[in-house]
């Protein structure tokens, strides 16, 4: 009774628009380990109002990828529903090595200039932080998108690092939120990964 009493409290401390985000947020989290393209309409909804959050924060850098989680957040949509092979959905798939390394290097070109601009020109609160946090997230979201299993990966070293920042600037409700979404993506990864197997099975089957 006291710990529901506590989430309740909780909630209540909250603005209304930090409690739309993250209940919209959790159902996207949620729906997305489930491979549900219905996620993406709710992660929208949760990243739109986030945004504003963010920037009034001066979070300038993870405002940045609030509005382009909502531009990822349509084409994840239609790619989930008709990015596959002749316009099916999209099945779980694993990042070949050649992508992974011009991802890893895309994401250093874009990291260095992005944290030198946010504490300098910027003056971004954890300037460095918040350009590791948006490249890591950007290239997570691009590959949750395309239903990469690796993708989860890079979301549980970037929400992690999320708790930390979160709370610093006084946002508990957005910093409880990260450790569920940390939680939750190690959840999708074996989640994704079982899917992952069972596809190549059937494939294998089918030869």
């Amino acid at each position: 009774m006291e710990f529901i009493n506590f989430i309740a409290e909780f909630i209540r401390s909250m603005g209304i628009g930090e409690q739309i985000s993250i209940v919209t947020g959790l159902i996207y989290i949620f729906l997305s380990v489930r491979q549900n393209s219905l996620c993406w309409p709710f992660g929208i909804i949760s990243v739109g109002i986030w945004m504003v959050v963010v920037f009034q924060g001066r979070l300038y850098s993870d405002a940045i990828l609030q509005f382009v989680y909502v531009v990822l957040g349509f084409y994840g949509w239609h790619q989930w529903l008709r990015g596959g092979i002749n316009n099916k959905p999209l099945k779980v798939q694993k990042l070949d090595r050649k992508l992974g390394i011009r991802l890893f290097a895309l994401g250093l070109v874009t990291f260095i200039p992005a944290g030198y601009i946010a504490e300098h020109y910027l003056q971004a609160s954890y300037p460095w932080w918040d350009a590791l946090t948006t490249v890591l997230s950007l290239i997570a979201q691009y590959l949750l998108a395309r239903k990469y299993l690796e993708n989860w990966i890079l979301w549980i070293v970037a929400d992690t690092m999320y708790i930390g920042i979160y709370y610093a600037k006084g946002w508990a409700g957005y910093s409880g939120l990260m450790a569920v979404y940390t939680a939750m993506a190690v959840l999708g990864f074996m989640h994704w990964l079982k899917s992952y197997k069972a596809d190549r099975m059937q494939e294998c089957r089918c030869e």
